[in-house]
């Protein structure tokens, strides 16, 4: 009986993709997957001494469902090395590359049916992309990188059982192109990513559409503010404040009006402190799965305004 119990609890398991059986015929691109923003940037709730993004670290997102990490690469203490850092090393430094892929790779090993996918961000980063491929293969996580700007996303189950369960997007082209491997996939042409970061008060767009023939949406939805640090003015730091309202209603609100009309899915929304506010519920909803409360009267979003003149079923 015991051996039948672990049997059933196997095959249970397998028939789940990123926590949900639905998903699994899904393709890639037909997914909203959450994703963090400067994701190595750790800092502290409750003495921020240090500028951050999140409050969490690598695995912690991972294990919360954060299934998009954002990593802002440049050149570290020599060209074989590359660092994280935000908005620069002065103000927050993430350690290296090598080492953030390490728990990458460690928490993919240990979790088989799940799909992860990379930002590598910096355009003209100095990184070297000697050094950037290095820590692919040095930690082995090449292994588990899909290879090829696909002609069509595979769904999560092929990559689930396939082991090509990362998904790495490069956005300086002279990385890119350094990868004889082909698993480095460009944004030009992939990635329709928009406009963001916004400052506190402004309105959340959903511009420049200028989609052509990009296939994955990326919506940054975090604001910044400028502050000073250290003697040094910065425009791009993080602002820790109104998470309820940012990471909840908003974070839907911007979703749904980005996709609205639109012939691509919303597929990673980047956000900071994903751990405050509610950003869980609302990508649920996105994924049209079921979530917490659910019934056939809230399957709209709460600021969707029902027509007044439709009589009451």
């Amino acid at each position: 009986m015991l051996a039948l119990y672990l049997a059933l609890q196997v095959s249970a398991a397998a028939t789940l993709c990123n926590g949900h059986e639905e998903l699994c015929s899904r393709r890639f691109n037909e997914v909203t997957f959450i994703s963090t923003h400067a994701s190595f940037a750790q800092t502290s709730a409750t003495k921020p001494s240090t500028p951050g993004t999140q409050y969490k670290s690598i695995k912690e997102q991972l294990d919360d469902g954060v299934r998009g990490l954002h990593l802002n690469i440049q050149q570290g203490s020599s060209a074989s090395q590359v660092v994280l850092c935000y908005p620069d090393c002065d103000v927050n430094s993430g350690g290296t590359l090598q080492t953030t892929l390490k728990v990458v790779k460690e928490w993919l090993d240990a979790n088989e049916n799940d799909v992860v996918s990379i930002f590598l961000e910096g355009v003209a980063t100095d990184a070297s992309p000697a050094a950037v491929i290095k820590a692919f293969s040095d930690t082995g996580l090449d292994d588990y990188a899909l290879k090829g700007k696909p002609s069509a996303w595979p769904t999560l189950s092929s990559m689930i059982s396939s082991g090509t369960r990362l998904v790495v997007f490069v956005e300086e082209p002279s990385i890119v192109a350094a990868n004889t491997q082909g698993y480095f996939i460009t944004y030009a042409g992939v990635v329709l990513k928009l406009d963001g970061p916004f400052n506190y008060g402004a309105e959340w767009t959903c511009g420049p559409w200028n989609k052509t023939t990009e296939s994955i949406l990326l919506i940054p939805h975090f604001i910044v503010q400028t502050a000073s640090y250290n003697g040094k003015t910065y425009t791009n730091m993080p602002y820790p404040f109104n998470l309820g309202t940012t990471n909840g209603y908003q974070y839907e609100f911007h979703a749904v009006s980005c996709r609205g009309g639109q012939s691509i899915w919303v597929n990673f929304m980047e956000v900071d402190f994903y751990d405050q506010g509610d950003i869980k519920t609302p990508t649920l909803k996105l994924n049209e799965l079921p979530y917490p409360g659910y019934d056939i009267d809230s399957f709209y979003p709460e600021f969707y305004d029902e027509d007044p003149d439709l009589p009451d079923l």
